[in-house]
């Protein structure tokens, strides 16, 4: 006999930017009448970011997360109902060094650290500018001098696609001991804790749900694919990046013919519960 609320043991993350949000980060209408449909019958639902609290609270008021949602590309598990963190992971202290080096190196290119409190710009540039005025972020500069590192979850670096390409190619050269490196969009370098990533966060939160709840992911980003593989069943739009789409083809999961701008995610929804149910 099927039970009132058939999507009970489901668990949906999504991450925000390119998935879930439009362009102009505004949720798809079809998105949004999919996710109210999807928890009426019972479903669980959560997002997965790189995003600190200060741009991604505003989602949470909007969205109303079932659980802790994953901040910071997994430094951070924060339950927006009770107002604190759940999980955090901070950078190490040889993180400075690094820092200091690649602006040196790169001084084009805009950096900024990320704390509980906020984000403060280290290293001023276009692409950094632009980043802030899209997450809706105050522009707050400070001297890497006045900061302690190892009390934030991440660094992020913001410039030309060929430029963070470049600083890609060096930092795979450079100490990275105690830190994971990782491209998040084409205008972003991530310095993250070691061992952190979307995929251990969703890990994190598989304890903290039901026993036996299904979990689905969908991303469309390099700092996806870790979130992809660690869930039963994984999605991407249409333009994600070809080796996002590889990993979810890889693993069985559902590239959809859509992208975020016209219903990805009630693309998504529908074939993961009719794969899981």
């Amino acid at each position: 006999m099927q039970t009132a609320l058939p999507y009970a043991h489901l668990a949906l993350i999504t991450d925000l930017d390119g998935t879930l949000l439009m362009p102009d980060k505004t949720l798809h209408p079809a998105d949004a009448a999919a996710i109210a449909d999807f928890r009426a019958k019972g479903g669980r639902f959560s997002i997965a970011t790189g995003r600190g609290a200060q741009a991604t609270l505003p989602y949470c008021e909007l969205l109303r997360p079932d659980y802790p949602v994953v901040l910071y590309n997994g430094a951070a598990l924060y339950d927006a109902d009770a107002g604190k963190y759940v999980f955090t992971a901070y950078l190490p202290e040889g993180v400075t060094a690094l820092l200091r080096d690649l602006m040196t190196r790169f001084p084009g290119v805009g950096a900024e650290l990320l704390d509980e409190n906020g984000v403060y710009v280290i290293q001023d540039g276009e692409y950094e500018r632009r980043h802030l005025e899209i997450t809706h972020v105050p522009l707050r500069f400070r001297d890497l001098t006045e900061m302690n590192p190892a009390r934030c979850m991440k660094a992020l670096f913001a410039g030309a696609p060929e430029d963070v390409g470049r600083m890609l190619e060096y930092v795979q050269t450079a100490d990275t001991a105690g830190m994971t490196v990782t491209r998040s969009h084409a205008w972003f370098l991530e310095i993250l804790p070691a061992g952190i990533s979307k995929g251990t966060a969703v890990h994190r939160l598989r304890e903290m749900l039901p026993a036996g709840t299904v979990i689905g992911t969908s991303g469309d980003f390099d700092n996806d694919t870790a979130m992809l593989l660690e869930a039963e069943y994984c999605g991407a739009p249409c333009d994600a990046q070809e080796s996002v789409q590889a990993a979810v083809r890889g693993k069985g999961g559902f590239v959809s013919a859509r992208s975020c701008k016209d219903g990805f995610f009630a693309d998504w929804i529908a074939a993961f519960t009719a794969r899981c149910v």
